[in-house]
């Protein structure tokens, strides 16, 4: 699996990429921007962190910490 980079994902705003984050964090159905397949969580189990999602399809995991700290540096206010 190959971790999604801000630039791949095709968001023109900070907003679009902040709305696309925040979908995953509550959990909502959120589609891959890449090839519009549905998100799965990376790890079902109870103990394990929720915040980092993969898409079956395409091969790539989204982890939204990572994904958060790519946008306050490179996409403006």
């Amino acid at each position: 699996m190959e971790r999604a980079k801000l630039k791949d994902l095709g968001f023109k705003t900070r907003n679009e990429a902040l709305t696309f984050l925040k979908k995953l964090w509550l959990h909502g159905k959120a589609e891959c921007p890449i090839c519009g397949n549905d998100l799965e969580p990376l790890h079902k189990k109870a103990k394990k962190s929720d915040c980092n999602w993969q898409c079956k399809n395409c091969n790539n995991t989204y982890k939204t910490i990572h994904l958060l700290d790519e946008i306050n540096e490179k996409l403006p206010y």
